[in-house]
């Protein structure tokens, strides 16, 4: 009988669904244990958020420490923020949820906390009703205040922390370095798939973040450790797959976590008793298929002009220089001033990133989808 599919594309499992990166976690939890702020910064999708959960998971049996997770990508203002911020606390104090939503009304009782259980998930959350920036500001203040008092050491992990710079409030960095500097119980980690933004946001001497908190740069995993994890869970489930199976998925997904899992997910729940290239392949063509509808939409949401653009970056796979004259000759992209246009409005959508030197498609599907037509 098979165990549930290992090849989550949602969420953290448990350990024995999670390849690697010993490295980094040994560097998160050292500083942790030092007290020092880390931000995880790489591509998206590749495996920050389950990086955090698996150091959580590490760390969850260890006393000394209470452990809070939010993803504020979804936030559009400071206040939400402080509602995120609210509900992580009752997530992470499981035990006695209704003990800790007590502590918050007393010390949030003017600002109306309704507290609420989500029907799906069965989770508790906090809805605060802040009508101004003064507002927001005492009540991110207390609840910090509240942390200090704790007799542990707090460890807040925030996703997609460069949010707080579409933030349309004044000074949210500052007030956000306030209330964290002067805490010396609390550990940060912020994550992000905005390299620029975020080496910018602590490596900028004129911001209030400037060198409160080290890196940890993630890369893709190495090659042939995830080939012999995707292997084992294979093999435990009956199944034999092919070293050339493997080197194809690899390759076609370019070692990047996300659609590795998700082509291993596919080939998992067919139940194949043998995996080679033919059932790789089998499964890449659906996988396609099922997402035709999705990409031919880009052809409606893009000029022209983006839209040309966008298939000769997805041909090239990475180029640096997508603007020479070689590069737009060679795909008839017309004017240069237009590709630079076209350019800077695929990355401002989040199709296009630039990282390492080159410009990439965040989606290596719709890349590879591309390449087909």
């Amino acid at each position: 009988m098979k165990d549930i599919n290992p090849f989550s594309t949602r969420d953290y499992i448990s350990p024995n669904y999670f390849c690697n990166r010993q490295a980094e976690l040994k560097q998160l939890i050292d500083a942790i244990d030092n007290q020092k702020n880390t931000t995880i910064v790489s591509q998206r999708r590749l495996g920050k958020t389950a990086l955090i959960k698996h150091c959580f998971n590490t760390l969850q049996n260890r006393k000394d420490v209470s452990l809070h997770y939010f993803d504020i990508y979804s936030t559009q203002n400071l206040r939400e923020f402080t509602n995120q911020l609210s509900t992580s606390l009752l997530g992470y104090f499981e035990s006695k949820p209704e003990k800790v939503f007590q502590q918050i009304l007393k010390l949030l009782g003017q600002f109306r906390p309704k507290f609420s259980i989500d029907e799906l998930t069965g989770k508790p959350s906090i809805e605060l009703s802040l009508q101004s920036d003064a507002e927001t500001g005492q009540s991110l203040g207390a609840l910090f205040n509240y942390l200090v008092v704790q007799k542990k050491k707090i460890v807040i992990a925030i996703d997609e922390f460069q949010q707080i710079t579409q933030y349309p409030e004044t000074n949210v960095e500052a007030i956000l370095r306030t209330h964290i500097q002067g805490n010396n119980n609390i550990s940060m980690i912020y994550s992000g798939s905005n390299r620029h933004m975020l080496v910018s946001l602590f490596n900028d001497y004129a911001r209030p973040f400037y060198q409160s908190s080290g890196f940890l740069f993630l890369g893709k995993l190495d090659k042939e450790t995830y080939k012999t994890f995707i292997a084992g869970h294979f093999n435990k489930a009956g199944t034999e797959i092919s070293q050339e199976a493997l080197d194809s998925i690899m390759d076609w997904t370019l070692g990047h976590t996300y659609y590795v899992q998700e082509v291993c997910s596919s080939l998992y729940a067919i139940n194949f008793s043998h995996i080679g290239v033919p059932e790789v392949n089998r499964i890449i063509i659906q996988l396609m298929e099922e997402r035709t509808p999705l990409y031919q939409i880009y052809r409606d949401l893009l000029t022209s002009s983006q839209y040309a653009l966008l298939k000769a970056l997805a041909i090239e796979g990475q180029t640096e220089q997508p603007t020479s004259t070689g590069f737009v000759t060679t795909y008839q992209l017309g004017a240069v001033s237009t590709v630079k246009r076209s350019l800077e409005a695929l990355v401002n959508k989040n199709i296009v990133f630039y990282e390492d030197g080159k410009y990439h498609l965040i989606d290596i599907f719709l890349m590879r989808w591309l390449q087909r037509q």
